[in-house]
């Protein structure tokens, strides 16, 4: 089944191509118009199949049929759909889902996690569909994933995704808020582990300090750029590694770094909708939390 996109031109399309109006008004890729017009009836403008550089006029009525089944991909077949309870839908609209993942469950399937990866779970809630997430978390990060459902969804930019992330330090907070400019690389060639180096990768975050008590600091993140482990490799340089965060330096108050992606929203270039989600603080940062505030550590 695919997805259908109807648009009308506007008075600012008139003369122009159809690829450079599409390119302009839904952000639609160079990639995605060439699959469609190899497609029976992929591009239309007023009911007649139309080449990409049809000269355009106010009014036109464009119709795409973008894939929803990514047909024209390799389907993934080594990835077995496998329920978990865990995996839910937090929102979602004709192009994209959002799911909340649990901390400890990888995004991607590996040699070590065939059956128990968040791309499981996705297909065996869209088993009709190839897996192919906009935004990703490390395993031991909870929170809000953003998945494509369909061709023109999977060439959005994840850095057009607004995101907030909730983060637990013990180490004294010393900001109400802070912007974080740091390049980010490997410590060593293959190594897992990054580091903030001149010669690394540019990352900025932006770092809210929400709320203090019995010694630990609630604090939220905002990305301004993509690297990985960017918010613990910040947070660790500035000398407030996150709860549980061992590889960072994080004191082992919870047995995960305690990061949670609370806050998503995608404008859809298409409906013009905003889609928003929203995920609680997981019951093991929660904890952490409350327990900060009992009489016994007071």
């Amino acid at each position: 089944m695919a997805r259908r996109i109807e648009l009308i031109a506007g008075k600012e399309a008139e003369g122009r191509k159809l690829a450079s109006y599409l390119k302009s008004r839904i952000g639609i890729s160079s990639a995605l118009l060439t699959q469609l017009k190899k497609r029976p009836e992929g591009i239309s403008v007023n009911g007649k199949n139309a080449y990409t550089n049809y000269i355009l006029s106010a009014e036109d009525r464009i119709v795409l049929e973008v894939p929803s089944l990514f047909s024209e991909r390799k389907q993934e077949s080594n990835i077995a759909p496998v329920p978990h309870p865990d995996v839910s839908i937090v929102a979602q609209d004709e192009d994209f889902v959002v799911l909340d993942k649990p901390a400890g469950m990888p995004v991607h399937p590996s040699r070590a996690h065939l059956y128990d990866t968040l791309a499981n779970g996705f297909l065996a809630l869209f088993p009709d569909h190839v897996y192919h997430p906009i935004t990703r978390l490390d395993s031991d990060t909870s929170g809000l994933v953003l998945v494509a459902t369909n061709m023109y969804a999977a060439n959005v930019d994840r850095m057009a995704v607004t995101r907030l992330y909730y983060g637990i330090t013990d180490r004294p907070v010393h900001f109400f808020r802070c912007r974080f400019d740091a390049p980010i690389e490997r410590e060593e060639p293959f190594s897992p582990k990054r580091m903030v180096r001149p010669d690394g990768k540019p990352a900025v975050t932006h770092a809210f300090c929400l709320a203090k008590q019995g010694g630990l600091s609630l604090l939220a993140f905002r990305l301004e750029t993509g690297r990985t482990h960017q918010i613990r490799v910040h947070c660790a340089h500035a000398g407030i590694p996150l709860c549980g965060d061992t590889l960072y330096g994080g004191t082992p108050l919870i047995n995960r770094q305690a990061l949670h992606a609370a806050r998503l929203a995608v404008r859809n270039p298409v409906t013009g909708k905003v889609l928003k989600a929203q995920s609680p603080l997981p019951s093991d940062m929660a904890a952490l939390w409350e327990e900060a505030c009992s009489p016994s550590t007071l």
